[in-house]
């Protein structure tokens, strides 16, 4: 039986700007009724399919497929004004499904989904247009016609090894939930907040405790946080070398999810990319602009204060933490198997990715909020990244978790 579908408390909009931002970088997973559409629609039969093939292998498909790309990584079917063939051609309906809908996400909870916005699109990042709770009809339709589906999820384990009912884990989100929004404080704050529930509930011997007992440490610990997390704030030690080693690294893959950047797959491209990798390694040198998304600039520049900018720009950042933390997301979606210590670990990271990222978007002049669009657009497309959901991700950030390390790449990224 399909769940009732909910939004979101806080409003947030969208509507499709025909940027084709979503059509560059995009690993479009087909159902197996997508995939007969598309071959039923003939498009083998046109000069410029013939040798190319618009289906891939893609093993987390329901049907084994994906759609193809072009060597700079624009969807095959993008024509010359930026706008869908399949689209012009047979309407929006005969668009795979995940096309049809995006950035539309659904996140299946116990006993309700919640409909909320992907900010990998510039559009919804921005929360420009349509309210969310406008188009809950038309998702119903889509539920209906068997197009999406919605079945209740099985709660994340709150650390590793340790499962409880979602009762229980519901408390837990909604612990976290209470410190990722709370506006008493700044994001910054909010995060670290966050963090040291994560890494106090990591620590805690739950084994021992019943779902009430664990429902009151939750509480406990939420009421507890700010002040803990004050030395953070009042003595902004570096991150360690090894800790920084592994941010930059990680830093330069969701850069290349930037909407802008503009890779071809050529030897060229990889030499560069593994010179770049070195460079993150040793902390000097200079990273090129990956494919012109950034300006060339020196990693030494990227650690130097940001300094006191307009308000403004931050906010696109801060809503994606807010939303992504309101509807679950980051703990239901993207993320599978991962206890919810980790799934906090993986959203808090984004913010210093995202001010590092700043840093070299607006090298040498203010930042905008345009620039902040667009680093919100790689950030949530990292979400959906197996390489950024998998197990040498969770390793990493066991190593930064270690010892505070990941709350002073938060602290030491927002001056």
């Amino acid at each position: 039986m399909s769940l009732p579908i909910v939004t979101l408390d806080q409003e947030e909009r969208w509507d499709c700007q025909q940027c084709g931002y979503c059509c560059r970088g995009s690993l479009v997973a087909l159902s197996q009724e997508d995939a007969r559409r598309l071959r039923d629609q003939q498009w083998h039969q046109l000069p410029e399919y013939q040798q190319t093939r618009f289906l891939v292998p893609h093993r987390r498909a329901e049907s084994g497929y994906r759609l193809a790309h072009r060597r700079d990584g624009t969807c095959v079917f993008l024509n010359e004004d930026g706008l869908c063939r399949i689209h012009a051609k047979f309407g929006l309906e005969a668009k795979p499904t995940i096309c049809r809908t995006f950035p539309m996400q659904l996140v299946p909870h116990e006993k309700h989904t919640v409909l909320t916005y992907r900010r990998a699109c510039p559009s919804a990042a921005a929360d420009h247009g349509t309210q969310a709770k406008d188009l809950v009809s038309s998702v119903k339709q889509l539920v209906r016609d068997q197009r999406l589906k919605v079945e209740a999820s099985v709660p994340p384990p709150l650390k590793s090894g340790e499962q409880r009912d979602w009762k229980t884990t519901r408390l837990v989100l909604q612990s976290v939930g209470t410190l990722l929004r709370d506006e008493r404080f700044p994001p910054v704050r909010r995060l670290v907040h966050a963090l040291q529930f994560a890494s106090h509930l990591d620590a805690a011997k739950l084994r021992r405790l019943n779902d009430q007992q664990i429902a009151e440490l939750a509480f406990t610990l939420a009421e507890l946080m700010p002040e803990e997390s004050r030395p953070f704030f009042d003595d902004r030690k570096p991150p360690k070398s090894i800790s920084k080693i592994i941010f930059r690294l990680l830093a330069m893959s969701c850069a290349r999810l930037h909407p802008l950047c503009r890779h071809q797959s050529t030897w060229a491209t990889r030499f560069e990319l593994a010179r770049t990798s070195w460079n993150c390694l040793r902390g000097s040198g200079k990273i090129p602009g990956l494919g012109g998304a950034f300006p060339a600039a020196a990693i030494q520049e990227l650690e130097e204060p940001l300094g006191l900018k307009s308000a403004g720009v931050y906010v696109p950042l801060s809503r994606l933490i807010e939303t992504t933390s309101e509807s679950l997301l980051y703990a239901l979606a993207g993320r599978s198997g991962w206890p919810v210590t980790d799934s906090v670990r993986g959203l808090a990271l984004l913010f210093p990715i995202g001010m590092w990222m700043l840093r070299w978007q607006s090298r040498q002049r203010d930042p905008t909020v345009d620039d902040m669009l667009n680093i919100v657009v790689a950030l949530d497309r990292s979400q959906g990244y197996e390489q950024f959901s998998g197990a040498q991700q969770r390793f990493k950030l066991s190593i930064l978790a270690f010892n505070g390390e990941l709350e002073r790449l938060v602290v030491w990224y927002a001056r």
